[in-house]
């Protein structure tokens, strides 16, 4: 396997390179690796770097690699940018959930910053309200000015928290328990508590009321 480079950042993977040289009527002919001086991919020439120039092309590294690793490479770096996604507000509680393996777990002593997001032993996500240094007992399960949970995917009625601000309010649509019953917040950004302003109390289903 081959990784092409540009600019220092992995433009495609491909199994051989097609090599290409410039012919004296200025068309590209393909050719043995000795004799290039740039390849072709996705219809467009690349110039390959310390080779002779070739007008009008950009210029890359050709860096021979394991498939395994390049992979493995790949997987780590989408994780990375997803994660970096989902603390930048990108990304919504409910997908960032489903994908908690790709988030770093929760430590101590560390330093953590508001908006970082970290797994934690009941695999949960939860996300950084303030600035700290985790210690043993503040666990993001119980130090709830410091921590607040993302909701479980799996869970449509999460119970209610009281957001600290605009970081963690809750979202058009947002759905919750509180006081035995269920709500629907119906405001964008809301710090409200249920059954004081923004939410709708949900009416149950007819297998709710049955049961």
């Amino acid at each position: 396997m081959y990784r092409i480079v540009k600019d220092g950042a992995a433009l495609a993977l491909i199994e051989a390179p097609t090599y290409v040289r410039q012919a004296g009527n200025g068309c590209f002919v393909l050719c043995q690796e000795d004799q290039a001086t740039g390849i072709a991919y996705g219809g467009t020439v690349y110039h390959l770097l310390g080779r002779e120039a070739v007008e009008g092309a950009e210029s890359v590294i050709l860096e021979e690699t394991d498939a395994g690793e390049e992979i493995e490479r790949t997987a780590t770096t989408n994780g990375i940018v997803f994660t970096t996604m989902a603390e930048a507000g990108s990304i919504d509680n409910v997908t960032a959930a489903e994908h908690a393996d790709l988030f770093s777990p929760w430590a101590y002593p560390v330093n953590y910053t508001a908006g970082q997001i970290r797994r934690y032993t009941d695999g949960k996500l939860y996300k950084c309200l303030q600035a700290h240094t985790s210690q043993a007992d503040w666990t993001p399960d119980t130090a709830v000015s410091l921590w607040v949970s993302i909701s479980d995917p799996a869970e449509e009625w999460p119970e209610w928290s009281q957001p600290l601000g605009a970081h963690d309010a809750y979202d058009q649509g947002a759905k919750v328990s509180h006081n035995g019953k269920h709500w629907i917040s119906n405001v964008a950004a809301n710090v409200w508590e249920p059954g004081v302003y923004g939410w709708t109390e949900a009416e149950e289903t007819e297998t709710e009321t049955e049961a």
